[in-house]
């Protein structure tokens, strides 16, 4: 007597679908992610912080080339941009109000700006997955970024 084959292809199926939909997102932080660095962010603007940022994520999910260090406990982001007319850049903006709280730093503010933005030949849909290190240290009249961060895989 032979066992219909349907039933256990579906359970298979339902099975692996499961482990697939069970695991962490791509590229979203779990509990206990290790720091990816630190910065110390004194503004008239955003206030006194200490964002330890856990996840890096690519900045062609949001159009430009660059990356988001995020802190998943607090409210900064720290953002790498560079721009193809004026060079690199530092944004610090707050998740609550980005366009509000922000503070941008270039390297004519910053006695400290080192930077590698590196593609690791991985692309996962339209998201290109990137090596990325930053070190900074900005001042300026009633603002000031001093840290680094740096991770393997940001995407």
């Amino acid at each position: 007597m032979r066992t219909p084959r349907a039933p256990v292809v579906l359970l298979g199926s339902c099975l692996l679908l499961t482990a697939c939909l069970s695991g962490r997102p791509v590229g979203g932080p779990t509990e206990g992610s290790p720091p990816l660095g630190s910065f110390a962010v004194s503004s008239q603007t955003l206030g006194e912080h200490t964002p330890v940022p856990s996840l890096c994520t690519a900045g062609d999910r949001q159009v430009f080339l660059g990356a988001d260090f995020s802190d998943a406990t607090g409210p900064l982001v720290v953002r790498l941009v560079v721009d193809p007319l004026d060079g690199p850049a530092v944004r610090v903006f707050s998740t609550d109000a980005q366009f509000d709280k922000t503070v941008v730093f270039r390297r004519s503010d910053c006695q400290v700006f080192h930077f590698s933005l590196e593609r690791t030949g991985w692309r996962i849909n339209d998201v290109t997955d990137y090596r990325v290190t930053l070190e900074l240290d900005c001042s300026r009249p009633g603002e000031s970024l001093k840290g680094s961060a740096s991770s393997t895989h940001c995407s």
